[in-house]
C-alpha cells in the first residue's frame, strides 16, 4: 500500500519520491518503506521524450526540478534519467542532462500511482 492510502499518515504530493515505495507495517504497528523498489528509465528513449539542460553554477537537483517542472519534488526523475548514483552530490556546472518532457513524467507518475502491490 502507498502512504496516501493510510489516513493516520501525512498525505504526500503525487510527485513525491516516497510514492515509489510501498509501505508495510511491522508487528509493533510501525510503518516502513520497501526501499528496494525503484523505477527504471530506459537509456534508449526516443529523442522526442526528452530535452536537454546545461547545469548552472547554483543548480542543485531540486533547483533544476523547480526550473523544469515547477516543483522541487521531481528531482528523482532527473537523477534516475541521468543514472546519477549519488543524488546527494551536487551536479557539476556545465554538464548536459537529459530532462524528460512533462508528458512523459506525468505518465511515469500515473504508472507509479497505479501500483499498489
Amino acid at each position: 500500500m502507498k502512504q496516501n492510502s493510510i489516513p493516520e499518515l501525512d498525505t504526500l504530493r503525487v510527485e513525491n519520491y516516497e510514492n515509489i515505495f510501498n509501505l508495510y507495517q511491522d508487528i509493533n504497528n510501525n510503518y516502513y518503506y520497501n526501499l528496494l523498489q525503484t523505477i527504471h528509465i530506459p537509456d534508449n528513449l526516443p529523442e522526442g521524450y526528452y530535452d536537454t539542460y546545461i547545469v548552472g553554477y547554483q543548480d542543485t537537483w531540486t533547483v533544476i526540478s523547480y526550473k523544469i517542472y515547477g516543483t522541487p519534488n521531481l528531482w528523482w526523475v532527473i537523477t534516475h534519467t541521468n543514472k546519477i548514483i549519488n543524488p546527494t552530490k551536487i551536479p557539476e556546472p556545465g554538464v548536459e542532462l537529459k530532462i524528460l518532457k512533462t508528458g512523459v513524467v506525468k505518465e511515469i507518475i500515473s504508472q507509479i500511482s497505479l501500483q499498489d502491490t
